[in-house]
């Protein structure tokens, strides 16, 4: 007979041991779109798997007045580094967030020791499928494309979140709406909510080929300037069709954010203007008080450029 869990067990332990569909000891690994679609019946229409990204598994579901959302799923590995009940306090700050550019909060919540949150679904390819896709963008584009997500994210710093992941995973090229940003709020949320067993440095939460040097020091002074500095590696991944560092091991990835001179985008793209390829080259400062100070100033000068 199956012991009920003890008030120490964590939710990451229960989840791991008792719930089909997530791996525990002496157990595969089951259909856990079965499980989410069972987990929400009548709450949401789960249409299936999307996407896995480092902090949740995304579902295409429908909620009761037929909209069509995404359903994340905190992964079990980030159940392990945080305290359930601090994340969704936390993640809730980002419901605060409406901008047209920014995906906003519709539901989060813990149900059979699932931990979730619901954002809008947008149509749309991301801007990672659009680079895979096109490798490098005209100069008209990019701005445009800067100038949105600045936009986005000076919204966001104003309301004291900062994301600490912009990537092009994490940017839909919506028909209807532009530059949308994804999953703004859910590294704050992680950050403050992980558990005193648990070192920050120990969590990783950015992509290695978007990090700013401080975060990569584990710097407990992120601020808009970190989110402004993954801006100019996308800006150059736009005209290149690369990030500005690219090796086969992560680690010297991160190294070279750390020692190593931004290439000067003009080298890959001498038709890039030399004041946006000036701006590029200050968004990706080592020092953060040497890029701009903030998003809206930033946006201001990509909107000054020269096409």
């Amino acid at each position: 007979m199956q012991q009920p869990p003890s008030a120490s067990q964590s939710v990451a332990e229960r989840v791991r041991s008792d719930v089909p569909g997530l791996p525990g000891p002496g157990r595969g690994r089951r259909d856990l779109l079965a499980l989410v679609r069972q987990t929400f019946v009548g709450q949401y229409t789960v249409e299936g798997e999307i996407g896995r990204g480092g902090a949740a598994r995304v579902f295409l579901a429908q909620d009761r007045s037929g909209r069509r959302v995404a359903l994340k799923i905190l992964r079990p590995e980030c159940l392990a580094s945080v305290a359930t009940d601090r994340f969704l306090r936390e993640i809730e700050f980002t419901a605060r967030l409406k901008h047209p550019h920014i995906a906003e909060l519709l539901d989060s919540g813990e149900t059979d020791w699932l931990v979730y949150y619901v954002m809008p679904f947008v149509e749309g390819p991301s801007l990672r499928e659009l680079i895979s896709s096109r490798r490098q963008f005209t100069v008209a584009d990019t701005l445009r494309i800067g100038c949105e997500l600045l936009d986005a994210l000076g919204h966001a710093h104003e309301c004291g979140i900062i994301h600490r992941d912009v990537k092009p995973e994490n940017v839909i090229l919506s028909p209807k709406l532009g530059v949308v940003l994804l999953d703004l709020g859910i590294a704050r949320a992680i950050i403050s909510s992980i558990t005193e067993r648990i070192t920050r440095t120990d969590v990783a939460v950015g992509s290695s080929a978007y990090m700013s040097p401080e975060q990569i020091n584990a710097s407990q002074e992120i601020d808009a300037r970190s989110d402004l500095y993954a801006v100019g590696c996308i800006l150059f991944e736009c005209l290149v069709g690369r990030p500005p560092f690219v090796r086969r091991q992560e680690v010297v990835v991160l190294q070279l954010h750390l020692t190593e001179p931004a290439p000067d985008v003009r080298a890959f793209r001498p038709d890039v203007p030399p004041n946006l390829a000036a701006a590029i080259a200050t968004a990706l400062a080592k020092r953060p008080e040497e890029r701009c100070q903030s998003a809206h100033e930033m946006q201001s000068i990509l909107g000054n450029c020269a096409v």
